[in-house]
């Protein structure tokens, strides 16, 4: 499968790319009309410079002779050499730079400096995309605003991410993603947010950051492209606060804090969940969101603490929330005879006790499977996380722990220890077993929780099951 790719438009001069890049052009025309900037061979238009990207997979410089001689770019930006000969002998601009990455990101930089959306960048372990699109409604109830499509939130994403942005623009949502140390800040310096966002801090890629401090840190380099007096908004409640408390004070960031500890600058009157709301009630108005779990309470709280920045009416950022449609996979509530939850587009150690707390705390009363596989990127940690998810569903009496994958039987050794009776626990070597085992053990208005990392594919036991 090929890395993700993306097109946009952009005019532009070959010269003016090599500037922008700080790269230099080894063939061709320096006046050549640059139209449609992509990172995908198949993803061609009028007048196209190809960026070829260094992906798991594929190497984008494995096309540039092809596109190159069939007259399907105008230019290429290259970091190898070997490419001439087929520039030359097709008139196509070669541009030569360090590092065709880091030049997608310096021409998404470029592209963002020549507007002024207010604009808000949103990071944290668990809740950025959920949180982008609330932030996001709220400010278009007021403004035109700007977001990433989907989750294109890497550097691939956000730079065609701000090559969308135009005149019109008056403010954006800007989702950043990472997996390894430095990619936050390049993020940040290519957004440069006037409100940045930290949804949370939790268990997350440990596999490359080694610690919960490290998560922490590297979600704090949001503040790398953040200007003195800037705000900051950022979960009171979460892991390593005193770090983001700190960094933010050195830098001379504003901090506005959401959450239901009583020191949050914005904290609910109360709140309330059910299958199918979350109700949060601030300053006395009432925010009706169709969305589930005690997870999305803070990424709402984050929402009101963006139309608090920008002085936008609560009741106005309610009625615009009251009408939410989320990305799909996201504890997404499915009703049958019994009830899916759907909750297979990620899973980490936080994520996964929000999501077991929130079938206890809505679903009172009835019977409660979860369907569990692995998490991924916990490195070393991974086994004591497994243990720990596995008690936490012990402990809160699920009548059934189905389990799935390599770390099958870490879930299993921390339920057992809370307390969970063995005959309750089943380790399956297949999902297409976990789904004929439940299609016999399913009774109408059962609860299924259904969730695992995206690599482990648990929406094949979600289509199945409600298929």
């Amino acid at each position: 499968m090929r890395e993700k790719r993306l097109k946009g438009l952009f005019k532009t001069t070959a010269g003016e790319i090599a500037a922008i890049t700080g790269g230099k052009i080894v063939s061709g025309n320096s006046d050549v009309i640059i139209e449609t900037i992509s990172t995908d061979s198949r993803e061609l238009d009028v007048n196209t410079l190809f960026i070829p990207i260094i992906g798991e997979t594929f190497d984008g410089h494995n096309f540039i002779d092809e596109l190159s001689v069939n007259g399907k770019i105008a230019c290429s930006l290259t970091m190898k050499e070997g490419y001439e000969k087929s520039a030359a002998d097709s008139g196509t601009v070669l541009i030569m730079c360090d590092d065709t990455l880091s030049a997608l990101g310096k021409i998404g930089r470029f592209h963002r400096d020549k507007f002024r959306p207010v604009t808000f960048g949103v990071t944290g372990t668990n809740g950025k995309t959920t949180t982008k699109e609330l932030i996001y409604a709220v400010l278009s109830s007021v403004y035109k605003t700007h977001k990433n499509v989907k989750n294109y939130n890497n550097e691939i994403g956000v730079p065609f991410t701000l090559l969308q942005l135009d005149e019109s623009h008056e403010a954006a949502v800007i989702e950043m993603g990472m997996n390894h140390t430095g990619e936050i800040e390049r993020l940040s310096l290519m957004v440069q947010p006037e409100i940045g966002v930290i949804t949370n801090i939790g268990a997350g890629h440990l596999e490359f950051l080694g610690s919960m401090e490290n998560v922490a840190f590297a979600k704090c380099e949001i503040m790398k492209g953040m200007k003195k007096g800037s705000t900051l908004i950022a979960n009171r409640d979460t892991e390593c606060f005193h770090i983001i408390k700190k960094l933010a004070d050195e830098k001379g960031i504003k901090l506005f804090t959401f959450g239901l500890d009583a020191g949050s600058d914005l904290r609910p009157d109360s709140y309330k969940l059910t299958a199918e709301k979350t109700v949060v009630v601030y300053k006395k108005e009432t925010v009706t969101v169709p969305l589930y779990g005690k997870h999305n309470v803070y990424n709402i709280l984050a929402a009101l603490a963006a139309a608090e920045i920008l002085n936008i009416k609560i009741s106005r950022a309610a009625e615009a929330l009251s009408s939410f449609v989320n990305v799909g996979g996201r504890s997404e509530i499915i009703d049958r005879k019994y009830t899916v939850i759907n909750d297979t587009y990620n899973s980490n150690p936080l994520s996964s006790l929000f999501a077991l707390e929130s079938v206890c705390d809505v679903f009172q009363g009835r019977r409660k499977i979860a369907v569990l596989a692995d998490m991924k990127e916990l490195g070393e940690s991974s086994c004591v996380y497994h243990v720990k998810v596995g008690e936490f569903a012990g402990a809160r009496k699920f009548d059934l722990l189905l389990l799935y994958g390599e770390m099958a039987e870490y879930y299993e050794k921390g339920a057992l220890s809370a307390g969970m009776n063995s005959s309750s626990v089943k380790i399956f070597d297949s999902k297409e077993e976990i789904v004929l085992f439940l299609k016999d053990f399913l009774l109408e208005d059962d609860v299924v929780l259904v969730k695992g990392s995206r690599s482990m594919k648990m929406e094949d036991v979600v289509n199945r099951l409600i298929a």
